[in-house]
């Protein structure tokens, strides 16, 4: 039989801002009203389906808020009536109000689509001034109602008789429509940490949690361990502070006890970060269970061969007289519910899933082998169509009637199976590249720390105030308990971007320079600056495998035209689920001894009307600075024009010539010579890509920084030759 688990992991980010009692953005709301109760009432269609989920304590504190009556900036912005909006906030709802998913929250419904055609697909925040005068107060008002409609899981939809109807009137909404889908959703926050209650009294779900704010907790006990996994990383600071991490560990455990009446088993560290020190302290709180990804084993031992008896089985862990069983992850199971069934009709995700699953239990000797998937159990749906309904159904269906699969809760496997083995050694890494470089590898990231660092030193040296003030100090403690916070630095660094980048710099500073303001001491004045680093500094370094030489025609001539090219993919670059659909989808960087090659995958038809709208321009800097400049033609051709800037004013010219070439037919090219770009061998080449629309910039990539090309040498093919 083989055992398959589920781990939802639900988090969002600590939004709030505690000094004004509001969330600063509504994504809690949002996915409280689409997600979060979604996901676990759809499982009382299907009682075989047994299944985990992992509730963050500060996401669930957050929904609280919201049942206390807390609100998020646009909650009270759609609450304004729309015939009383200014100027400003019309603006601010044009630019915010599509922050959906458009294929499938935006377009299946044809007034709200119809309202995005009317403000553009693309827009620049200077354009959106212009746009505002051309909505009229019934346009505000049925962008308010839509926005926040459908964000309205699919089940409700289905069941409640006054969305349904709403979603079937379309236009025309009244100021009480708008007031009904924001009271649904309220309504729908109160019920779901009940709902899970009622889950995990049945014996159906088992609920699991994470330190309170999220926290990295390896990095909290010691953050030189960060080496281990990352030898080059250089670090000139080391925040140690494992009662920290202790206290985020026993603060969740009885905020979990306070919701649902008992204590949890098991947890799923922030990131799937785990390491030997965070053992004893996890254990010590009365977990039997933690969960990490799979890399983390092959590393811890030595190996990595995914088909081996080593992935499918729990493994126990003995430091300091305390024991954990550790769970991991298929990593390519998760990927493919997170990344890939989206874009399958919902019959072949679902037999190719079983499929895999299947060929799993051939493979292994294993009488019962454990399968585990974890995931988020919010960010990937609204990819799916109707926020993944029928592909769950479908796919509940069938392993309910399975007879050589079981979905199982974890600690129901651990029970029914005790005998575990013993890891020789737990390799310290997370989810991700198994090492923690996504925390602690960038320099914005060591900056945040240090300030962090700086912050932890002077609370513990305020005696006097834990002495004889011990509530203040408890409150200069929590803001430092949430600025230990994973998130902060997830938004750090050239890895992940969105539009809410400064916000979240914000966010994570306000919370340092409020244990100042708390303790009556002066603000640092490095927390009134951003720790953003400006474009220059942030450096993406991709480097093709091969040389490659495609045809400059604007197709993909072959399978292999671009095999060994890179990839900047925008989606995975920008990480923000929200941001509204880019231009560009990706980029690719390639090479020969002469040329740099250049192509544009586009969420728009490179031939279609709308491509006229646009210039596409690259940007090289360096010795000197080049911009390649793109245009549309008639008939979906492309026009390229090398431009040098000159050493004394900021004006472009034509290099004479041509130098470069482009095309466009169902993807953009372009090849330009190192030339004219003067780049020798060796020779970095740091490139941007923005696209306007006029005199407008409606998108720039990477949205923070550059991209770096090494020019190959002599020596590339030598060193990359892989036979």
């Amino acid at each position: 039989m083989i055992h398959l688990a589920f781990v939802w992991h639900m988090h969002q980010p600590y939004y709030k801002d505690r000094e004004k009692n509001k969330l600063l953005m509504p994504w809690v709301r949002l996915h409280g009203a689409k997600d979060y109760l979604f996901m676990v009432r759809l499982l009382d269609e299907f009682p075989k389906i047994h299944q985990t989920f992992n509730l963050v304590p500060s996401l669930l504190s957050q929904i609280e808020d919201y049942n206390s009556g807390v609100t998020d900036t646009l909650f009270e912005l759609t609450k304004k009536q729309a015939s009383g909006l200014n100027e400003d906030e019309r603006i601010f709802i044009l630019w915010n109000f599509f922050m959906a998913q458009w294929d499938n929250m935006i377009k299946v419904h044809p007034r709200y689509a119809e309202l995005l055609e009317k403000r553009g697909y693309y827009v620049s925040p200077a354009e959106l001034r212009e746009h505002s005068g051309t909505f009229s107060s019934q346009d505000y008002l049925d962008l308010q109602v839509w926005f926040n409609l459908c964000w309205i899981d699919p089940l409700t939809a289905e069941e409640d008789a006054a969305i349904k109807a709403l979603i079937l009137k379309g236009r025309n909404f009244t100021e009480e429509d708008k007031e009904r889908v924001l009271a649904k959703h309220i309504s729908m926050l109160r019920g779901i940490i009940p709902k899970y209650r009622e889950a995990a009294a049945s014996g159906q779900v088992e609920l699991t949690t994470t330190p309170f704010y999220h926290p990295i907790l390896p990095l909290l006990v010691d953050t030189d361990i960060a080496k281990t996994a990352m030898p080059d990383n250089r670090q000139d600071f080391r925040f140690a502070y494992p009662e920290d991490a202790a206290a985020q560990v026993k603060r969740a455990v009885e905020y979990f006890r306070e919701k649902f009446g008992v204590e949890p088993r098991g947890m799923w560290p922030a990131e799937g970060s785990v390491s030997e020190g965070i053992v004893p302290i996890v254990a010590g709180a009365g977990f039997t269970w933690i969960a990490s990804d799979e890399e983390v084993l092959f590393n811890s031992l030595g190996f990595f061969d995914r088909k081996e008896n080593v992935l499918y089985r729990p493994w126990k862990i003995n430091r300091e007289g305390k024991e954990l069983k550790i769970i991991f992850r298929d990593k390519e199971l998760a990927d493919l519910l997170g990344f890939v069934y989206s874009k399958w009709d919902e019959d072949s995700a679902v037999n190719d899933f079983i499929s895999r699953v299947k060929a799993i239990g051939a493979a292994t000797n294993m009488k019962d082998p454990l399968v585990t998937v974890v995931l988020d159990g919010e960010n990937a749906w609204e990819y799916y169509k109707n926020n993944a309904l029928g592909f769950f159904r479908r796919l509940y269906s069938r392993l309910s009637a399975e007879n050589d699969i079981k979905c199982v809760k974890v600690s129901e496997y651990l029970d029914a199976f005790p005998d575990t083995p013993e890891l020789p050694k737990l390799f310290p890494g997370s989810w991700i590249n198994h090492d923690f470089y996504i925390w602690i590898g960038h320099d914005e990231d060591k900056k945040a720390w240090k300030y962090l660092k700086a912050a932890r030193e002077a609370a513990a040296g305020w005696e006097e105030i834990k002495e004889q003030n011990t509530s203040l100090y408890a409150e200069i403690m929590e803001e430092i308990y949430i600025a230990e916070g994973s998130d902060w630095c997830w938004w750090y660094g050239d890895d992940h971007s969105s539009a809410q980048d400064e916000e979240f710099d914000m966010l994570f500073r306000g919370h340092l320079k409020k244990v100042y303001e708390l303790a009556g001491k002066e603000v640092p004045s490095n927390l009134l600056t951003p720790i953003l680093s400006s474009a220059k500094t942030v450096r993406t370094q991709l480097t093709p495998t091969a040389f490659i030489k495609p045809v400059i025609d604007g197709k993909i001539s072959n399978f292999y035209e671009w095999a060994g090219s890179c990839i900047y993919e925008t989606a995975k670059a920008n990480s923000a689920i929200h941001r509204a659909e880019s231009i560009v989808k990706n980029l690719y960087f390639g090479f020969d001894r002469e040329n740099l090659y250049l192509r544009l995958d586009l969420n728009i038809d490179p031939a279609g009307e709308k491509m006229r709208d646009f210039v596409f321009e690259y940007t090289f800097i360096g010795k000197a600075t080049f911009r390649l400049k793109l245009a549309s033609l008639p008939g979906g051709a492309m026009s390229a024009e090398l431009l040098r800037q000159s050493e004394t004013v900021s004006a472009w010219t034509p290099i004479q010539g041509e130098p470069a070439k482009a095309a466009a037919l169902r993807i953009l090219e372009a090849s330009v010579p190192y030339a004219v770009l003067e780049a020798g061998e060796k020779d970095n080449i740091n490139v941007t890509l923005a696209v306007y629309r006029g005199e407008n910039e409606v998108e720039k990539w990477p949205t923070r920084g550059i991209i770096n090309i090494t020019v190959p040498g002599s020596d590339f093919e030598g060193q990359n030759w892989n036979a």
